[in-house]
């Protein structure tokens, strides 16, 4: 069994490997004496099958560009390297509106991961409206430590920021306004209708390369937030303390205590 399985484990490794470098599985590789793992074997041209190759999606190398995705990072949707294995791409109307809530999301995930950081380290803040003790090192229950007062005053920021996003950003995609453009840099190079933010603003001159490529890091950092402080949650809910970036360096009982390895109470 477990050489079967170490055997299963290199070939099904090859399998993934040749497809991604070919574009064909194997079976479709031996149906059209395809047999050169490299530049697509005997059957095909080698310049049609490259052609094929570049065809193919950015993420998922063995899978064709999905519909209405341009498989370019720096195209009209920045970040954009053709994964869409769920096809909600194929609805062209909601597309807009799907950036807009990966941004949304991606900006609210990277200030969570921060917001974990700061409260496990110690560096808290008492609400101002209540004398109640907070938890410093379990966030989740930190949060029903909150009291309705304050949780209705949370609620109420989110509500009027989410109105204020539908009335001058996502209702006006059909007049030019990009999804997710707060308008935040009033001067930036954004190529396109600009909402006019209702708070303080700032202005930072950019060139139109330097601004994709802020949006590019902007995307991927929000992918990372997103899945990052999905595990967040995951271990603060099976251990009841919340992690943080900032390495923690304490030791162990076991580890710490000279010629005693068993803990204490056992």
């Amino acid at each position: 069994e477990i050489n079967n399985g170490r055997l299963a484990m290199m070939a099904m490794a090859a399998i993934v490997a040749q497809n991604g470098a070919t574009g064909q599985s194997l079976v479709e590789q031996f149906t059209t004496g395809n047999l050169n793992p490299f530049v697509g074997g005997y059957a095909q041209q080698e310049q049609g099958d490259r052609i094929a190759m570049r065809a193919n999606s950015e993420a998922l190398p063995w899978a064709p560009v999905p519909e209405n995705l341009t498989n370019n990072i720096i195209g009209p949707y920045v970040g954009d390297a053709g994964f869409d294995p769920a096809g909600f791409a194929k609805n062209t109307r909601l597309l807009p509106w799907y950036r807009e809530a990966e941004l949304a999301h991606g900006r609210v995930c990277m200030l969570a991961v921060l917001g974990y950081t700061v409260q496990t380290s110690g560096a808290k803040w008492e609400p101002f409206i209540t004398r109640y003790p907070t938890d410093s090192a379990d966030p989740l229950k930190a949060a029903t430590q909150v009291p309705i007062i304050g949780w209705l005053q949370i609620l109420t920021v989110i509500a009027l920021s989410e109105l204020w996003r539908y009335e001058n950003v996502i209702s006006k995609y059909s007049e030019g306004v990009a999804p997710g453009d707060l308008g935040w840099n009033p001067v930036a190079p954004a190529g396109s209708k600009r909402p006019k933010w209702f708070g303080p603003t700032f202005e930072a001159k950019y060139t139109a390369e330097e601004w994709n490529n802020m949006k590019l890091r902007e995307i991927k950092h929000c992918r990372l937030a997103m899945v990052g402080f999905f595990f967040m949650v995951l271990t603060n809910a099976s251990t009841g303390v919340g992690p943080s970036l900032i390495p923690s360096f304490t030791q162990s009982e076991f580890q710490s205590s000279v010629g005693d390895f068993i803990p204490k109470g056992l």
